[in-house]
């Protein structure tokens, strides 16, 4: 049988704490070549595109496939029956909100002041998961749309969370020690003034379509260390950072993957300016999806569900 998660299940099992050290375990587990992660892959029809990204670790292989803002994950073990169908929207904004920080804590260290650029779901997610694995930190948050701000604060204080809305992109990159943009923007907007003769951490989580881009140039070329999810799929997929490279904006002895930091195979300078540019793999999906899953077996959540997937003859079941 095929365990069905819906997202009320998997809010009722999210812990961020967990997703932080299944993060770890999958990144640690790549660098050991004992998970394998797929290119993402794309199919645009009349506007609407859809996104498949997969990837095996342990005894699971699995994918996430979403289209128009629903997500869905698919986990199987390696024997190929199929484990669970998760929906993976509250998960996915999660995953993204403890990479983050975790990136930020290998990367940059400890931290007392975050700024977030960008205040839909997912910058909502990023500031009220900071909140809770950082007590005590100074948020501060900016969006250009007044009535998105408003109703950003409205959310936010209502769970209890302060944050520090500002005027300006340069406000809260002066006020924060890390920053994080997660924008639809397709034209740059973090400056090197903004971020120049300091020490700043900046996670660019919001870019990962050749069409889109939050930083400029300028920040990627002064920056000391730019971190990535994975190497040799990033340049394909973000085909503005391999320009960036033929312009010499981007030094390729400063790029390091993250699995690296984590294993401590290099130690990072924690000087100057640093970057994270995830793009989201399938890898963290299928950790997260892992994890939900076997949490579900524990706790008796979940609706069992029969799905085949295989045709036979009535007369072939004898």
């Amino acid at each position: 049988m095929t365990l069905l998660l819906k997202e009320n299940d998997v809010i009722n099992l999210l812990d961020y704490k967990q997703i932080y050290g299944a993060l770890v375990n999958a990144f640690l587990l790549f660098e050991n070549k004992f998970a394998i992660n797929l290119e993402r892959s794309r199919i645009s029809f009349h506007g609407t595109t859809l996104t498949f990204q997969a990837a095996g670790m342990e005894n699971y292989i699995g994918y996430k496939t979403f289209i128009s803002g629903n997500h869905l994950t698919f986990l199987y073990d390696t024997s190929g029956n199929l484990l669970s169908i998760i929906e993976s929207d509250r998960l996915s904004q999660a995953r993204t909100a403890v990479l983050s920080i975790l990136a930020t804590d290998y990367v940059y260290g400890d931290f007392s002041s975050l700024g977030v650029i960008g205040l839909g779901k997912y910058g909502l997610a990023i500031v009220e998961i900071a909140n809770q694995l950082k007590k005590g930190i100074k948020i501060n948050v900016f969006t250009p749309s007044q009535q998105r701000m408003e109703k950003a604060l409205s959310i936010l204080r209502g769970e209890g969370i302060d944050v520090s809305p500002k005027d300006s992109i340069k406000r809260v990159c002066e006020e924060s020690e890390v920053v994080t943009t997660i924008t639809k923007a397709k034209d740059p907007f973090l400056k090197l003034e903004y971020v120049n003769n300091k020490r700043i951490h900046i996670n660019a989580m919001g870019s990962n379509i050749p069409e889109k881009i939050e930083i400029f140039p300028e920040v990627i070329k002064a920056s000391n260390l730019i971190v990535v999810e994975e190497l040799e799929h990033e340049f394909k997929r973000i085909r503005r950072v391999s320009h960036r490279k033929r312009m010499g904006m981007l030094d390729m002895s400063k790029i390091t993957l993250l699995s690296w930091i984590l294993s401590r195979k290099i130690n990072v300078q924690k000087e100057g300016i640093t970057i994270f540019k995830s793009v989201g793999i399938g890898l963290e999906d299928l950790a997260v999806g892992k994890l939900i899953y076997e949490k579900a077996l524990s706790k008796g959540l979940g609706t069992e569900i029969e799905v085949k997937g295989v045709w036979y003859r009535e007369s072939e079941k004898k």
